[in-house]
């Protein structure tokens, strides 16, 4: 029997479970056997697995033990060499102002290339540019065009006008793709005109050159300054420009159809007296 209880200690301590032992009889319970109540406990042997596991929890503590030594050493090396680095390093050289921050140039904005059409007439000795606001030349039977041969009877003039260039609009820009498409700015437009102007005023003889409308007015003149309604302002050799609203303007405002009277009666000597 005490062997066989030896085998079942055993298997209970492998199984890491704890034994127990009777040390005297328990009221109300079994009888013990005797060779229970006088069993003397032997220490238990450590299994190799627990074995193994303190082994490697001396080891961890020697490793932390050493690695902290080395540590201590190490920063002790550190110490030294910084305080003689120190000692011997020579004075360290002023450092050389930062560059100035150069500011990039602002790029040059492109200038607007305008858009407009012209339209260009001829009524005797009077040379006639108006704006045209669709860019299609004026019908028979538009109210700009009926308008513009009441003006010509009133300034007696041929009321039907000679229609240039083939009847064709001046129209800007004139490119529309290319290299040089957006060179075409004010300036150039400005110039295109006036060429135009010059060499219309050449083919017949010419008295004064009416500019009917904003566009008309602001590229036949040098520049944007000479834009006074009803003003004269020099051309070429004794040309002269004539600045005035454009027919839309005069058939919505009957008060520029007054000024527009009264600045005629001071310019028609001019055509007359050549006709």
């Amino acid at each position: 029997m005490r062997a066989q209880e030896e085998r079942r200690q055993a298997m209970l301590q492998v199984m890491q479970l704890d034994v127990w032992l009777p040390r005297q009889n328990l009221p109300f319970a079994a009888v013990s056997r005797d060779y229970l109540l006088d069993w003397a406990c032997e220490p238990a042997q450590r299994e190799p697995v627990e074995q193994e596991q303190i082994s490697r929890q001396n080891d961890a503590e020697v490793g932390v033990a050493h690695g902290q030594q080395a540590q201590n050493q190490l920063q002790q090396i550190r110490q030294s060499l910084s305080a003689g680095q120190a000692a011997t390093a020579p004075v360290a050289a002023e450092a050389p102002p930062p560059a100035e921050a150069v500011t990039p140039e602002a790029p040059t904005p492109a200038q607007e290339i305008p858009r407009f059409a012209l339209q260009i007439m001829r009524s005797a000795s009077c040379l006639l540019l108006l704006d045209l606001p669709v860019a299609e030349p004026l019908q028979s039977r538009d109210p700009e065009y009926l308008l513009l041969k009441d003006i010509l009877r009133a300034a007696r003039l041929p009321h039907e006008p000679s229609l240039l260039r083939n009847v064709e609009p001046i129209r800007w820009p004139v490119l529309s793709a290319g290299n040089l498409a957006h060179r075409q700015d004010s300036q150039a437009a400005r110039a295109y005109v006036r060429e135009l102007l010059s060499m219309e005023c050449a083919q017949q003889p010419t008295s004064m050159i009416w500019l009917l409308g904003e566009n008309a007015v602001r590229f036949s003149n040098v520049s944007d300054e000479f834009a006074d309604d009803f003003g004269i302002t020099a051309f070429e050799h004794e040309w002269q420009l004539w600045s005035l609203p454009s027919l839309e303007q005069l058939l919505q405002n009957p008060t520029l159809k007054r000024q527009l009277w009264q600045s005629m009666q001071l310019r028609m000597p001019r055509w007359l007296n050549n006709d």
